[in-house]
């Protein structure tokens, strides 16, 4: 009897530590999908200070969709910045196919799939569609991005 006892108990346990994990995981996918809303919305807004708030710039590489490498925060900024200054509205952001890898409590890795299009200062109107990859990291207590990687399709259908 003392057998089966301890077998239920380790049986419940299990059950209990699975449940567990589980809350963590979704409740660590509704973070990081909190935080990529947020930078989103920097990007909605062409704020490039709100935008790199969401990186950890000290950590950060990453690969752009031409196969350079960024090296350092430092390579990606005049990218960002410079191209948030040229644009005068983003008519059109969709992310669609938006999924979140957790990896651990401290590692997550979303992937996503956008359709763009924006008017520029100088009148011309530019639509854009690819995807991109981003491993975010909470270890300094906040979901931060350190790495990201891009890449473009080549039949944009962006309204």
């Amino acid at each position: 009897m003392s057998k089966t006892i301890f077998l239920f108990s380790v049986v419940i346990s299990l059950f209990f530590s699975s449940v567990n994990a589980e809350s963590k995981k979704s409740q660590i996918e509704k973070e990081i999908l909190a935080s990529f809303e947020s930078l989103v919305q920097a990007c909605r807004k062409l704020d490039s200070e709100l935008y790199f708030q969401h990186f950890a710039a000290d950590k950060f590489v990453g690969l752009n969709s031409d196969g350079t490498n960024w090296n350092s925060i430092n390579d990606l900024a005049p990218l960002i910045t410079n191209g948030f200054e040229a644009v005068e509205e983003i008519t059109f952001l969709k992310f669609t196919n938006v999924k979140v890898s957790v990896i651990d409590n401290f590692t997550a890795v979303l992937v996503n799939e956008y359709v763009q299009s924006m008017e520029l200062k100088s009148g011309d109107i530019i639509k854009a569609a690819g995807g991109g990859t981003q491993v975010w990291s909470k270890r300094s207590g906040h979901w931060k991005i350190v790495s990201v990687s891009a890449s473009n399709k080549s039949n944009v259908s962006a309204p």
